[in-house]
């Protein structure tokens, strides 16, 4: 049996030779050991840490004393020469990574190597206090460098990135670009500077307008973070930054010119060049340097910076869009589960009712054949005839209800011996049968409703997801024109917030100074979002709310009379609008009338209104109510459901008939009707609820009428009298109600023998 390899531990491998592939590291190391701050030189210690690979640890040492002898000189080259050493001994004795433990060990490397140095060179408590500060930057730089090289080494495996990783590689930019520092051309041009303006333009080319502001602020304060000027160098790398994004539609060009303008910008303010930190040499050596890159090193930055640099997080409503959308589909999911569950248990029981003929069988023989000379002969060796002639029996049993002796055929007395307890025990046990079978039947119609229901919940829940990922979104574009249009019109609005719904319904929640005209307001909306705006009402935060209107709307008028005047009416009606342009017409008219009646209907109008509301489909909701009805084991609940559903924003109705009355369409001079297509809800568990459309332009008219109206007129065709009394000029909905409802009383010879109720709604195109 072979041994388990040991694992090598980090850092632990015997010093090997150099490679190619560690001349960029050692280059970085050059580069963070030349960064200052405050005459401290920490970076290059926290890069060896963090980064530098331990079996090559005397070239990062060697690297290290280049880099310190050319930007801090002899004098300092003891005390972090010392410190990396320290570091060095230390990972040679660790057991494992750990970032914590690594950053402090690197910090107290950097403090045991500055005591080390004070030895010599103390000038005062000063001193120390600079030590501390240095010990903690060199802590803080090696997590910051840790984080940087981890995403490096795996970003190709990754698809997002932190945001402290992000900052990592944004600091670790500005610190190799600060070790340029000290690097002079002829003509005083430091190439710190031009690597900075080249830098800057790349964020701008390939950033957002923030993360161009950002990243031109952060760049020019760490390249220059040793020196005075700092702040004003971040100033106008921040400055030239904007300018350079606002131009870069026009590409790489337009970028350098936009990045030179705002330069220009900050020399018009300076007065003269010698005044600003950055010369104009250096300004437009970079951006030549960075018009004239090549497009695929371009394609290369451009891709680093779409994965990488992108600091921009997912705004609230979209992770609250994600998280509830997530949350209502795996409810979904669970329901579709309880449905299958259901349904494959009634599947299971139906499959089951042929293993009950067979048990049928099994128990007439066990009650006639025990002890039957016989028994063995018919029901093993004539086993075949002998089931036959049985099934014919029970095809008997089953068409006449009862077997009897004459029913019996000859072939069969004739072979059994006890044909007359036969018949005796085969109707016993028939009847038994069939109360049992009744009795799963029913159990198996349960569950079929229950598993229905379940289904209807899942499409409820997919639904609602679906809703909520195209719910709404905040419109900023559109927030700051209507602040400048506003502003145009002499009002101020200190808050302006624009949400849009996914059916393109407008919210606009303003806030401005007391006394200012509403009219001017709706105005300024409309023009900016280019839609009849109006306004609604004050918010509890006491932003005016202003919401987009409705091309059309409805003039509906409801008229009842119960049966024979009494108190209680058996339908019920309701009228309302939801969030997504429509507006409802519903009756309802429950089975009978009376108190049971006018329970049955308003239940169904409650449940409709509710789910209606909610934002669901028509066909979800009557699907999910008549299975809630059929469920109902006290006794049967049915009611009729008539309604209509008009687009406010097309003028598109749509009917739904579920057992309701034939409805009425005035479009002009031509006279049209509208029929039911299905049983009510509660009758049956499978209902279609299907939608009959028609367009109504302004002034079109739709009459709904329950039974009670439809039917009235002893002797004439129905509805025929309403068509003819429908032309007749009405000033109003009321009064066309009011006298349809009249008449129907007096087609009944001035009796109501069933609840009445009518619906006139008249389409009426806004201003």
């Amino acid at each position: 049996m072979s041994q388990p390899k040991i694992k090598q531990q980090r850092n632990t491998e015997i010093l090997r030779a150099p490679m190619i592939k560690d001349i960029g590291t050692v280059i970085m190391l050059l580069l963070s050991g030349r960064a200052s701050v405050l005459g401290m030189f920490p970076f290059g210690l926290a890069f060896f840490a963090a980064c530098f690979d331990k079996s090559i640890a005397y070239l990062g040492i060697t690297a290290l004393s280049v880099a310190l002898m050319t930007s801090a000189g002899n004098a300092a080259l003891v005390k972090y020469l010392i410190a990396a050493l320290i570091y060095w001994i230390y990972t040679r004795f660790r057991r494992a990574d750990n970032l914590v433990t690594d950053a402090s060990c690197c910090g107290g490397a950097m403090f045991l190597g500055g005591l080390a140095f004070l030895i010599y060179n103390f000038a005062g408590f000063y001193d120390i206090l600079l030590l501390f500060a240095e010990s903690i930057v060199a802590a803080i730089m090696f997590i910051i460098f840790h984080k940087t090289q981890a995403l490096m080494e795996n970003r190709k495996k990754r698809s997002q990135t932190a945001q402290d990783e992000l900052i990592s590689v944004a600091v670790t930019v500005g610190v190799m670009i600060t070790g340029l520092s000290g690097i002079v051309f002829p003509y005083n041009i430091s190439l710190a500077n031009i690597a900075s303006v080249y830098a800057v333009m790349c964020i701008a080319l390939h950033g957002s307008v923030a993360a161009a502001g950002s990243g031109g602020l952060c760049i020019g304060f760490m390249a220059s973070m040793s020196a005075p000027s700092a702040v004003v160098m971040m100033g106008i790398f921040g400055m030239s930054a904007l300018f350079a994004n606002l131009l870069k539609a026009f590409g790489r060009f337009g970028v350098a010119l936009g990045f030179l303008g705002g330069s220009a910008v900050a020399l018009l303010y300076a007065g003269n060049t010698f005044s600003l930190p950055v010369t104009v040499a250096e300004t437009v050596i970079g951006a030549v340097l960075f018009a004239a890159t090549p497009n695929k090193l371009q394609k290369f930055i451009s891709a680093f910076f779409s994965r990488s640099l992108k600091l921009e997080t997912l705004s609230s409503d979209a992770r609250v869009k994600d998280y509830l959308s997530m949350r209502l589909e795996k409810s979904a999911e669970a329901f579709k589960s309880l449905e299958e569950c259901f349904e494959n248990a009634s599947e299971k029981r139906l499959k089951a009712y042929n293993k009950d003929v067979a048990s049928l069988f099994d128990e007439v023989a066990d009650r006639v054949c025990e002890g039957c000379p016989n028994a063995v002969k018919c029901w093993q060796s004539d086993f075949t005839r002998t089931y036959r002639s049985i099934m014919l029996l029970l095809d008997t049993i089953e068409t006449k209800g009862i077997l009897t002796l004459d029913a019996v055929p000859v072939s069969f007395r004739e072979k059994c011996l006890r044909t007359e307890l036969f018949i005796v025990e085969f109707n016993h046990v028939y009847e038994l049968y069939k109360k049992n079978l009744v009795r799963t039947g029913e159990a198996v119609t349960g569950r079929d409703l229950v598993a229905r229901q379940y289904r209807e919940m899942s499409a409820l829940m997919e639904n609602m997801a679906e809703e909520i990922t195209a719910g709404f979104t905040f419109r900023e574009d559109m927030e700051e024109s209507i602040v400048a249009e506003l502003d145009k019109e002499g009002i101020t609005a200190f808050e302006v917030s624009v949400i849009e719904s996914g059916h393109g319904k407008l919210e606009v929640y303003l806030g401005v100074s007391g006394g200012t005209e509403v009219g001017k307001i709706e105005t300024v909306l409309e023009n900016v979002l280019e839609t009849p705006m109006g306004y609604e009402s004050e918010s509890s935060g006491g932003l005016m709310k202003f919401i987009s209107r409705a091309k059309y709307s409805l003039d509906v008028a409801i008229r009842q009379i119960s049966r024979d005047y009494s108190d209680v009416s058996g339908d019920c009606a309701d009228t309302f609008k939801t969030d997504d342009y429509k507006q409802y017409v519903i009756l309802s008219d429950g089975m009978g009338s009376g108190k049971r009646a006018m329970f049955e209907s308003r239940i169904t109008l409650k449940l409709l209104k509710e789910f209606l509301q909610s934002g669901f489909g028509v066909k979800t909701a009557v699907d999910m109510i008549n299975s809630a009805l059929c469920l109902r084991l006290d006794y049967e609940c049915f009611s009729t459901v008539d309604l209509l559903c008009v687009d406010l924003m097309t003028g598109i109705c749509e009917f739904f008939k579920i057992g309701g009355a034939e409805s009425v369409v005035l479009r002009g001079a031509n006279v049209e009707t509208v029929f039911s297509m299905s049983l009510p809800v509660g009758m049956i568990a499978d209902i279609k609820a299907r939608g009959q459309s028609k367009r109504l332009s302004d002034g079109d008219t739709v009459i709904m009428m329950t039974d009670g109206v439809s039917e009235a007129g002893f002797g004439t065709v129905r509805t025929e009298w309403l068509k003819k009394e429908i032309k007749m000029p009405f000033d109003t909905m009321d009064e066309m109600a009011r006298t349809l409802l009249e008449t129907a009383v007096k087609k009944s010879r001035d009796s109501v023998v069933d609840d009445m109720t009518v619906a006139t709604v008249r389409l009426v195109e806004n201003d």
